[in-house]
Parts: C-alpha cells; sequence; structure tokens
C-alpha cells in the first residue's frame, strides 16, 4: 500500500466521524483511529489483502540509553509532537478541503513517524 492510498483511507475514516489519535500503530506506524467505538489500525487491514507480510528482521542490538539530559530533551521534544498531532487533528475535523485535509494528514503522519523514532532512543 503506498502512501497516498494510506492517506485517502485515513481520509475516509475521517470523513466517516472516525477520531484520529495522538497514538501510532506498532506496526505501520500509521495513526490509529477511534471508529464505533474502538480504537483501531485503518491502514493494516488493507495492507494485509494487498501484500504478503515482510520477513521479520532480525533483532538489532539496543541502543546505549542516552544520558539524562538528553533523555530530558527526547521528553520535551516528544510532548511537543504530540501536542502538535492533537492540533492538527482539530483542524482536520473541521477542514471542508479535502486537499488540506489530505495535507494535514500526511503532517499527522510525519509526526507520528517522529514519535516512533523518538521511542527507538
Amino acid at each position: 500500500m503506498t502512501a497516498d492510498q494510506a492517506d485517502e483511507v485515513m481520509a475516509e475514516y475521517l470523513l466517516k466521524g472516525g477520531k484520529m489519535l495522538a497514538k501510532s500503530c506498532k506496526v505501520c506506524g500509521y495513526p490509529l483511529f477511534e471508529y464505533k467505538g474502538e480504537t483501531q489500525c485503518v491502514v493494516c487491514p488493507l495492507a494485509a489483502q494487498e501484500e504478503p507480510l515482510p520477513e521479520p528482521e532480525p533483532p538489532r542490538p539496543a541502543p546505549e540509553s542516552p544520558a539524562p539530559a538528553a533523555r530530558e530533551v527526547q521528553g520535551e521534544v516528544a510532548a511537543e509532537i504530540e501536542r502538535t498531532i492533537v492540533h492538527l487533528c482539530g483542524r482536520i475535523r473541521t477542514e471542508q478541503r479535502p486537499d488540506e485535509c489530505l495535507t494535514l494528514m500526511k503532517a499527522v503522519e510525519r509526526g507520528a513517524r517522529a514519535l516512533a523514532t523518538l521511542g527507538q532512543r
């Protein structure tokens, strides 16, 4: 599944009344949605229909833990990214123009990926 297809699927769920959450899927990295009272990834089920599961990667050695000051900065950066994602989700809910909605969704996706990257350190 391409990023454009994933964006279209997420846009459809937003239009159906789904709520994009500030949490990302641990499998694909896309934002999770709350839809009909359930939290779910709306991208993984479609990707599984189209593509076979990739071979699992061999485990990587755990990175060294950053110094306390670096962890504090990472925490502040992660918190700011989370606040931005929540703000963008609010804008998506009220956005009338589909092209702008898609642009905002791409920004949310990138924010979710950044959070995932910070979580790996």
